[in-house]
This record gives structure tokens, sequence and C-alpha cells, in this order.
């Protein structure tokens, strides 16, 4: 690579960009753009997120010129491209897919509507297994009062903004949005008097999220530093309060985005929270308590808050503003004395930097980190519950290296908790037709080794820098010797129908060979149907026999003629290379 490469964000990235961070890398593109139209850009408020939405109309409603909107148009559509991946060539599917059109005598959107209902229930919900107001109960029941820790601020403000003075719903009943815009401002006023000596500033995300899936409403990241959940060093949240105090739910759902920082960022171990209606400031401090016993591995929080104070400042010689001080204080704090660690991991003598998160699953974090210069995947378990899972994919890579296999990972460094993988991967939107065989004939080597992925689905399969499709997550991986039967584990929305019904019956699962198979045929199902369905969530606590139920009936229903027939035909009698030439039929 010369020197003068540069690496391209990723859509990923160019998502969470605030509307400065984006007009700092659309002027480092050779795209043209004149002072006025990058004005334009920063009064439309065109972040990241929105501008991944813009097409050439709307960029010529905002007076773009013809040469830098192509530009402009061209890179967009490149981003957007990176989630669609490589879709199977549709022409040549005519007479295959008015095959299975024909044999469908079901409601497909209607049957996916409901799968998607009972995914975001499942997903969208908060850190722990506590509903927001159990959560919220649990704070004030059980979480410790302090006194503030840290060293109080001498800074003051006399007169003008930034004093919280003027909050909009100090005598009337604004919308939330009007609360959370005036709080953004008022902190953003803080930022720019030199009165106020603060490291950290406040950024704005209660339109984006910024913490996978979760949205609060602010971030406090350090001054100079650009917006990763990595560089975040204390959480926020703008409710309107009904009476008052702020409701279990309101404290609950602040509680679960400090708990999400702390997934997020390894080795961390507390963080601040705040939240505030701009009238009243209420502040908690999560903890991180990682019991790391072999038999039952587990991570719990903890919960500490200190007195609400008011958050407006009053110039008046005996007025305290506690609260004020108590924002102040943070924003002037130092990263570290908020609970901040750098991010890097060591191992032995080695030393891995982190450089960002690149993706979020249900018992991990995956960063791109860096060791000697050259880019590397550092996989870190979000609690030590999942610890087990660590240890099953470690041994379980370290048995399929002998393969030898480009599909398969290569660990690197390994600690209880981490994996770091040989080389950063990207994800697909769909397969190559090449994929097929390379997936197959990957499968039929590892099962000659008695192991079972279980969980091969379109989010475990990635692709190298090279092209090469990598098989990838085997923490729920198993090996068959003597007993074939397990607890349930795996995508349950590409499971085979008698892992369903053992499911739903309440038998022993048995697994062979064949679910990876199948897991592989439903994925690709999905991808050429729905390509933006997601996944169901085995480890939540909610009904899994209804679920189950639901895809058995989708299965039953879909995927139903001659030419799937055969696919199913080739799974039940384990016969790769025809499973292969199948598939590739349909590209």
């Amino acid at each position: 690579m010369s020197a003068s490469t540069t690496i391209e964000p990723s859509v990923e990235e160019v998502e969470g960009y605030n509307t400065d961070a984006l007009i700092t890398v659309l002027n480092g593109k050779n795209f043209g753009l004149n002072e006025n139209e990058i004005q334009i850009i920063r009064e439309q408020g065109i972040d990241g997120a929105s501008f991944l939405m813009l097409n050439e109309k709307r960029f010529k409603e905002c007076n773009i010129r013809i040469g830098p909107r192509a530009k402009l148009v061209n890179w967009n559509n490149n981003l957007n491209n990176q989630r669609q991946g490589d879709f199977p060539n549709l022409n040549s599917l005519k007479d295959v897919v008015e095959e299975i059109v024909r044999g469908l005598d079901f409601k497909m959107e209607q049957g996916f509507n409901k799968i998607r209902h009972a995914i975001e229930e499942a997903i969208y919900s908060p850190g722990t297994d506590l509903t927001g107001t159990e959560n919220g109960k649990t704070v004030m029941d059980k979480g410790t009062h302090i006194v503030f820790p840290l060293k109080w601020t001498t800074s003051s403000k006399r007169s003008g903004n930034e004093r919280f003075t003027n909050s909009p719903n100090r005598n009337v009943d604004p919308k939330e949005e009007e609360v959370q815009q005036y709080f953004i401002n008022e902190c953003k006023e803080l930022d720019k008097t030199s009165n106020i000596k603060n490291k950290l500033i406040v950024v704005d995300k209660h339109s984006s999220p910024s913490l996978g899936t979760r949205k609060s409403d602010f971030l406090f990241i350090s001054k100079g530093s650009h917006l990763n959940m990595l560089n975040v060093v204390a959480v926020g949240e703008i409710q309107k309060r009904g009476s008052d105090n702020f409701n279990s739910a309101q404290i609950g759902q602040a509680i679960s985005f400090g708990e999400k920082v702390l997934q997020l960022q390894p080795r961390r171990t507390f963080v601040y929270v705040i939240l505030t209606d701009s009238i009243v400031i209420n502040i908690y401090v999560v903890h991180r308590v990682d019991q790391n016993t072999h038999s039952n591995p587990t991570t719990k929080f903890t919960y500490q808050y200190i007195t609400p104070a008011f958050l407006e400042f009053s110039g008046s010689n005996d007025a305290d503003n506690t609260g004020w001080k108590l924002l102040v204080t943070i924003m002037e704090s130092s990263p570290n004395i908020l609970g901040w660690v750098e991010p890097s991991l060591k191992f032995g003598n080695n030393t891995v930097n982190l450089v960002r998160s690149i993706g979020v699953g249900r018992t991990s974090v995956v960063y791109q980190g860096k060791h000697d210069d050259a880019l590397i995947a550092v996989k870190v378990a979000k609690k030590a519950n999942y610890l087990p899972c660590f240890e099953k994919e470690y041994t379980a890579l370290n048995d399929l290296s002998s393969l030898n296999s480009i599909h398969i990972p290569k660990i690197l460094f390994n600690s209880v908790d981490a994996l770091v993988i040989s080389q950063v991967c990207e994800r697909i939107g769909n397969l190559r037709k090449k994929d097929i065989k390379d997936i197959i004939s990957t499968l039929e080597k590892v099962h000659s080794l008695n192991y079972v992925h279980r969980d091969l689905r379109k989010y475990n399969l990635v692709r190298d820098q090279l092209g090469n499709i990598v098989i990838i997550d085997w923490g729920y991986s198993i090996k068959l010797e003597g007993n074939h039967n397990f607890a349930f584990a795996g995508a349950l929305e590409c499971m085979p129908d008698n892992i369903l019904q053992s499911i739903v019956n309440d038998d022993d699962i048995n697994y062979g060979p064949g679910v990876d198979l199948t897991c592989l045929v439903h994925s690709f199902y999905l991808m050429l149907h729905r390509p933006s369905l997601d996944r169901i969530p085995f480890d939540k606590g909610d009904d899994i026999k209804s679920r189950a139920q639901m895809m058995l009936n989708f299965w039953m229903d879909c995927g139903r003629s001659d030419v799937w027939d055969n696919i199913y035909n080739a799974i039940e009698i384990l016969d790769y290379d025809q499973l292969i030439q199948q598939l590739e039929r349909l590209f």
C-alpha cells in the first residue's frame, strides 16, 4: 500500500458521523464542493445517517452543482451498496422464482411482519434481562446513595447563556424535542465559554443510534476526539418529568445506556450516567462486576446515585448552584477519573490497540484492532456469562486449524474473554455463486471432524480482503461424540423443522451435520426474499415455543417446490456435492 492510499470509511462509520465529522470527510475528498455548498450541508443539519438517505434529486434541491453532485451521488451509492452485497442474477432466476412463487399458498408479507414484530420485541431490550421500570426500581431500592465523589468545579457563570435559566418546560408543557434541544444548546454554549475549563464536550445523539441499537440523547467524549463508542466517557438522557421526580421507567432507560457502555468498552468497570429535564439533574454511577467462577461466570451491575439538584445557575450570593456545578465538574474532569480506559488489550508481551467497533453480537463486541501496524479483528465478551462460549470457540478453532482452511478464522492471541483473529472481514449482503461451493465444502470437512457450527446464518458469514467467504462465530459449535442431544442454540429463524418441532414439544434436541446445511439454505432463502430480515435471538426470556411454532409454520409454507425439494433431499442424505449443484442452479 502506498503512502498516499487512504482507507475508505465503511457505511457503518459514515452512518455514525455527526455533521462536522461528515463535512471533514467531504472536505478531504476530491468532490469540488465550494464554501457555499459546505455551508448548506451544515445549515441543513445533514449528518452521516441523513446523508445516506439522499439521492440525486435531494442533492439538487440543496443547490449542489452538477459536478460535485454527481460525485456525491456516486459515493453515496457505493456506501449503500456495502449493505446489499452480491445478489444472484434475478434474470437467470426467472423460471425458478416463478416455480417457487406458484408453490407458495401463503401471504409472505404478513408472515414476515409477524416475525419482525417478535424480533423487535426481543432485540430492542435493555442491557439486563429486566424491563426499564424494573431496572429503575432496582436502582432506587438497592442502589447506594453517595456524596458526589469528584472534586467540585471552581468555575462560575454570572451572565449570558449556558446557565439553564430559560428551560422551555419551566412554565409550559413543550414537546420533549424542545427540552432536548434546549439542553444541548446550553451545553454547546458551555463548551464555548472561557470560564469553563472543560476536557469533555457533549455530543447530541437523540436523533440517531450511538450505542449499537441503543439511542441515548447525548454523550460525553474528550475534546478533540472523534465520535466512536470506544471514546464515550459518559452518557446522558433527557426526559420530561411527569411529577417532582423521574419515574422508574425513565431511570431504568438511562441506566441501560450506562450498562451498554460497559458492555461495549472492554476492561471498563464504571460509568457516569446523567438524567435531566433541563431543570433537575440526576447523576448515577453504574458499576460492572464480573464474577468469573468457572462453573457459572456472570456479570452483574451495581448502582450508586447522587441527590438530585436543580440545574439552573443563579447569580445570587447565597446560591449553591449544585446542579450546574455537577454538570460542569463532569465536563471539566479527565476521562480516566470518570472510568474511561484506554482501548487496548495485552496478551503476554503483545499489545493490541482497538481502533473502532465493527460489530455487536449477542455475546460479544467485535473491534478493528492494530498489532505491529497490521489490522486485525478483536472479539471481546460482553458479559462474563458468555465466557463459556469463548472457551468453546477457542477449542473449536484450535481443532479446526488442522484443516488449514481460508474459510475458517485463525486465532493470533486469546485470553479468557477475548479472541484476536488474523484479519478484518466485511459483512455480506448476499452470497456469490462461488461462495456456495466454498461454504459447503468447508462444512463437509468440519463435519468430518465431528464438529457442527449450529449458528450458520447471514451474520456469521463474512468476506475477507481477498473476497473469500469466511465462517465466523464458533462459540455455539459442538463436537458430536456419542451424545447428539444438546440445549438449543443458534438462529431460530434458520433452524430445520425437526429442531423447531423439538422446541415446541419440549423434546430433546438432536443435532447433526444436516442442521448446518439447512441453516445455510434457510439463510440463503431469506437473503433472496427478504435481505433485511433480522434474526430472532434465542437467549431472551420470552416464549421461545411460540416463536419456534411461528417459524415452523413459516417454513412449512415457504420454499416448497421441486427446486427446494431437491435441495432438502440432498441435505437429508448429506450429499454435499448434490447440494452444491442444486444451489448453484439459482445463480
